[in-house]
Formats: structure tokens, C-alpha cells, sequence
């Protein structure tokens, strides 16, 4: 039987109010569209189901196609009660005379496959994006299910910046947990096991079951992170581990026991750490894997912290003490005071207020005409102090550092000088626009401004499209470090030499600005 046409249902109506704008995908058993509710006003995704193909005898086809509408019904049912943020959401289930059909939420956003582009993703990226798969994979195994087909093609990223999200899409091939009642009686699997996931990414232990009589269903979680490692394993190198030439033979070797291959065996540099969980993933033994989605996902995130503490925030730093000016308008240049005035102030010095041992003995008042002088000295000093202080901050501004003003020995045996309120004004005016200047200015400084931001930004893309042609490039936003106008890290990383890709990146980024810069490439 040939295939029907998928896009022979765009420009109709389903429903009385589902408007088919577009064909958007096609899997085994469904064509995705876009539709758009007339009545609602707002854009959904269409799942229509396809025939089943005839093969063997009718009976069997009739078996075959109650199969697919099982799943069909199932992935409705489940979709519906998830209600959760990870995984796709379905709004409404029909069967019409000549269609049955599903309506989801429309994710506005991309594939993993089409976020990767084609070529090896940074790791760090593709660890986060990875990680909030694996939380989507978890959600569903809380709920007592299994994806049974997971794949970038069925993780979609929605959301940018703090409102990204990854959900799980396509819940065609969904199964209960083992020896749990599913939804339908009609979802036991066949006698003789096929694979319904796609080829490349089924666990060894899941393919060894091929056309083999079996009672449950092989999957398990175990077998959901080997899938998840896979799909770590692409974002990572662009390819799968196993050296065959089609998905096919890849998996092949996987129920073989073919050793896969490392990241670094295609040129991709990973931490230790990272390329080890890699591999732990892709183990044959399922015990040696991590035992959960959610574990994966939280041993990925810890592999994501920075490996070394930040480094503090750079402060102000206290400006180096400057001697004070030889001559000041208005006041008489300092002298050294008399070797009298010396020992007097050095007796009325107060010491630094720290708590006093247990041990030490209370030291006795000093009493005399030494005290008198001291502590009249003391108060001629501090007011003196204060009276230069606004004096010079008046005329000069604020002073960057406090210097020591010494006194000239004939002041000291002055009158004590009468204190006069000080009443400093509440804001200091600002200096008005001199009529001089041209009345364009107003209208020149902004147009400046505007090309200024505008040369800026065509230099930041002409930077990422550079970085972009450097040899083993990542994609996504990648932080630089730059100090010296030098590249000194790259993702908290130190820079490399001898690698092609931080060599290419200093060489482009070579007097840059002092700082962190984040680029998208």
C-alpha cells in the first residue's frame, strides 16, 4: 500500500476549528503538523496517524493496526495526565471518518539535533542541555513509564536564558512499567520482541532480545541512560561511538559488545572527569551505568561547577599616602615642630583600644601639670584638624588620603580659638552649560552615541563569526577571560597552547579589552 501524501491535509480544517497550515515532521506511525485554532487564536501541533502498511494476512493486519491505535491512545492519555513541564503536553484527542489525530502545545523552539548544527557542541553545553534531558527522562520514569525511543530528534529547547527548558517529545512508543497493568490491554507487546526504538542508541541488553519470545518488556532505567549517554555522546562529537557506517551496523555492534570509542579517538577534549561518566553510560553492564536518569542528570550539573573557586571581585584600593604639599594657598608652609612639642605629643598619644589581658594590672592615672598640657595640646590639635580639613575641602574638593598636619610651635600657646557652627550645604550645585557651546551638540553627542553602539555590535558578530571558522569550534555561548589583552581562560578553563581551538581563539580575540566576554558562536 503506498503511503499517503502528508501534505495533501494542508489548508483543511479537522475538528471545526483545527486550521492545517503546515507539514513539520514525520515519524513511524504519525505526520506532525502546524495548525492554528480558529478559535482560540493560537497556534497548536497536529499528530495525525498513518495507516499501518499492510503486511502478512488480514488478521494480522487487524492485529497491527489495533497495535498502533493503542499507542496512538496511549500517548494521548499519557500526555494529557503528565501535566508536567518536561514533557510534551497534549490538549485534546479525535477520531474523525477519515483521520485520527492528537493536539499538543506548539513548542515554539529546536531539536537537540538542530541546536547541535551539525558539529561537535561545547561541553559544557552540551552537559547542561544533556542534564535537562535527563530530568525530562526522569519525570516520566517517576510517573512509571518509559520513552522506549529516546534520541535528540525528541528533545525540544524552548526558552532562552533562564527560561530555557528541554521537554521530551513524541510519546508514540511509551510503555508502562514491567509487570504493571498499562493503560490497554492491547499494548502487550507481540510474541516475537521487534525494537521499537531507533537504531544506534538501544542498549546491548534491550537488541539481544531481537525476534526472541519474551513475558515483559526488557527495558529499564538502565536502559534509558545508555540511550541518554548516546545522545550525550553526538552533542559531544557530532557522531555515535561505534565505527560502523549506518545506524544499522552501529547497532550491530552494540548488541555485539563492540568497545565504543572515545571522545578524544575524534579530536574532542573533555575533562577527565566528564569523559569518564561518558563512558559509564555506554557501559555493556548495565550495573556499571549511573542507576537513574536523575542521578545522571545530577552528576553531570556537579561535573558543571567550576573546578577551581572564583576568583574575588576586584575592589578599590586605598590610593599610597602622599606627602603633604610644600606650600598651600592662604596657609604657611608646615614646619617640624620643637623637640618639647615632639615629646608632648608623643606622650598624649592614645594607643589602639584592644581588650586587656586577664593578667594586666590596671595602669595608675597620671596626674600633674604634664596631664593638663597633654590633654590641651590634644584638643588644639583636633580642632586645628578639622578647621584645615573643610578649609582645603572647600577650595580643593575632597582630599584622597588624611595627612598629618603638624603644627608650628607658636600656635600651640594661643587661646583655645571659639568653635563656630558649620552648616555645610545640602548638595553642590552643578555647573551650568556655558552659551558658548552650539545648540547641535544636543543633537550630534546622541548621534555618536548611536554609531558608536552600532560599531560595537558589528564588531562583536564579525569576533564570532571569526571564532566561528577556528578548527574543533564549539557552538553556543562561550565565556572568555581576557587580561593583558591576552586570552587567558575559556570557560573557567586555563588556556591551552597547544590546542587548535584556544590557539585560534587568542589569536582572534588579541587585544581585546580587559574582562569576561561571552560570545555566541
Amino acid at each position: 500500500m503506498m503511503r499517503p501524501d502528508p501534505k495533501a491535509w494542508v489548508g483543511k480544517t479537522v475538528g471545526g476549528v483545527y486550521r492545517i497550515e503546515r507539514h513539520v515532521a514525520s515519524g513511524g506511525f504519525a505526520d506532525v503538523y502546524q495548525a492554528w485554532h480558529e478559535e482560540l487564536e493560537t497556534p497548536v501541533a497536529l499528530k495525525m496517524r498513518r495507516p499501518v502498511e499492510a503486511k502478512g494476512s488480514e488478521s494480522q493486519q487487524l492485529r497491527n493496526e489495533d497495535y498502533a491505535f493503542a499507542h496512538f491512545k496511549t500517548e494521548a492519555i499519557l500526555g494529557f495526565r503528565l501535566r508536567d513541564p518536561h514533557v510534551v503536553r497534549v490538549l485534546d484527542f479525535r477520531l474523525e471518518a477519515k483521520a485520527e489525530y492528537l493536539v499538543m502545545e506548539w513548542l515554539d523552539g529546536n531539536s537537540l539535533r538542530n541546536v547541535q548544527d551539525g558539529r561537535p557542541m561545547y561541553w559544557r553545553r552540551a552537559a547542561e542541555l544533556t542534564a535537562a534531558a535527563a530530568d525530562a527522562v526522569a519525570s516520566l520514569h517517576a510517573s512509571g513509564w518509559f520513552h522506549r525511543d529516546i534520541k535528540p530528534d525528541n528533545f525540544m529547547v524552548v526558552g532562552d536564558g533562564g527560561q530555557e527548558r528541554v521537554v521530551l517529545i513524541d510519546l508514540g512508543l511509551v510503555r508502562h512499567r514491567p509487570l504493571e497493568e498499562p493503560i490497554m490491554s492491547q499494548l502487550a507487546d507481540p510474541t516475537n520482541f521487534f525494537i521499537p526504538c531507533t537504531p544506534g542508541y538501544c542498549a546491548p541488553e534491550v537488541f539481544s532480545l531481537w525476534g526472541q519470545p519474551i513475558a515483559e518488556s526488557p527495558f529499564t532505567e538502565a536502559s534509558e541512560v545508555f540511550a541518554l549517554g548516546c545522545t550525550l555522546f553526538k552533542l559531544l562529537t557530532d557522531r555515535l561511538p561505534w565505527p560502523g557506517n549506518t545506524p544499522h551496523q552501529q547497532q550491530a555492534e552494540i548488541g555485539a559488545g563492540t568497545r565504543p570509542a572515545r571522545p578524544a579517538e575524534f579530536g574532542v577534549r573533555l575533562p577527565a572527569e566528564l569523559e569518564q561518566l561518558v563512558m559509564r553510560t555506554l557501559d555493556s553492564d548495565p550495573s556499571r551505568r549511573p542507576s537513574s536518569a536523575a542521578e545522571l542528570a545530577q552528576q553531570l550539573r556537579r561535573l558543571l561547577m567550576p573546578s577551581r573557586p572564583a576568583e574575588a571581585a576586584p575592589t578599590a584600593r586605598a590610593p599610597e599616602p602622599t606627602p603633604p604639599p610644600a606650600a598651600v594657598t592662604g596657609l604657611r608652609a608646615p614646619v617640624v615642630p620643637s623637640p618639647a612639642l615632639a615629646r608632648s605629643s608623643a606622650t598624649t598619644a592614645r594607643p589602639p583600644a584592644v581588650p586587656p589581658s586577664p593578667s594586666s594590672a590596671p595602669v595608675a592615672p597620671v596626674r600633674g601639670l604634664r596631664l593638663g598640657v597633654g590633654l590641651l595640646s590634644a584638643s588644639l590639635l583636633g580642632s586645628l584638624i578639622l578647621f584645615v580639613t573643610f578649609a582645603l575641602q572647600q577650595r580643593f574638593g575632597p582630599l584622597p588620603t588624611a595627612t598629618t598636619v603638624q603644627l608650628q610651635p607658636e600656635l600651640v600657646h594661643g587661646p583655645v580659638p571659639t568653635r563656630l557652627p558649620i552648616v555645610l550645604p545640602p548638595s553642590i550645585p552643578s555647573t551650568a552649560p556655558s552659551s558658548k557651546e552650539p545648540a547641535t551638540d544636543a543633537v550630534i553627542a546622541p548621534l555618536a552615541k548611536a554609531s558608536r553602539s552600532k560599531r560595537q555590535q558589528l564588531e562583536g558578530e564579525q569576533l564570532e563569526e571569526a571564532l566561528r571558522r577556528c578548527p574543533s569550534a564549539p557552538s553556543g555561548l562561550v565565556m572568555f577571560e581576557i587580561r593583558g589583552g591576552q586570552l587567558q581562560t575559556i570557560e573557567l578553563e586555563p588556556f591551552v597552547a597547544t590546542d587548535a581551538w584556544h590557539a585560534c581563539a587568542a589569536k582572534r580575540l588579541r587585544g581585546l579589552k580587559d574582562g569576561q566576554h561571552a560570545l555566541r558562536l
